[in-house]
């Protein structure tokens, strides 16, 4: 069962649920990214670069010896990087009024991860945060069908986290809270 769990929490990361909210908005709503082009760069800023964190992590030496904590750390920084690079070029484009919504909700739920686990030392998990809030914006986009399929797999991607240990029901709590939060004011400024 261990070995489940483990298979669950590698293939949910949060730059999977990103491409696919990405992917999916795109399919419908090909006008909310003006241009193609802006789906390459969310693909870039939103999954590709805060996955390069995890194999990136044994060649940095500040990061590599730090072990499971060093490795989140760095996605962290990575994903934040991501966020902020994709909100930038999203104004600098004039990117649709949806796709700042999505590029801010993404900005705001890393900075409320950063303050949360940095600056406070209340340690929310990335992983909760990186899938309710592709969820909760598959709904606010009114994309039900997806959403309530996010939403099922939350259930076991919780579970998986807390068998495996890589984090607590209130870690789960405080990292699905910052996009409940965070997503809903990128939504009210942009829409």
């Amino acid at each position: 069962m261990q070995a489940l769990f483990k298979i669950i929490r590698r293939f949910t990361i949060p730059p999977v649920f990103a491409a696919t909210l990405l992917v999916t908005v795109f399919l419908v709503f090909p006008e909310y990214y003006g241009s193609p082009l802006h789906l390459v760069g969310g693909l870039f800023f939103l999954s590709l670069l805060p996955t390069l964190a995890y194999p990136l992590q044994k060649y940095i030496p500040r990061f590599r010896d730090r072990g499971r904590e060093g490795q989140r750390s760095l996605a962290m920084l990575f994903s934040f990087s991501g966020y902020l690079l994709g909100m930038a070029l999203s104004l600098l484009t004039r990117a649709p009024r949806p796709l700042l919504a999505l590029y801010l909700a993404y900005l705001l739920c890393g900075i409320g991860m950063l303050v949360l686990n940095k600056l406070l030392g209340i340690k929310a998990s990335g992983h909760a945060c990186g899938i309710v809030g592709p969820i909760i914006l598959l709904y606010y986009f009114g994309l039900a069908l997806p959403a309530t399929i996010g939403l099922l797999l939350v259930i076991p991607v919780f579970i998986s986290s807390i068998q495996t240990k890589q984090h607590t029901a209130p870690q789960l709590a405080y990292g699905s809270m910052i996009p409940a939060v965070f997503v809903t004011m990128a939504y009210l400024i942009f829409i």
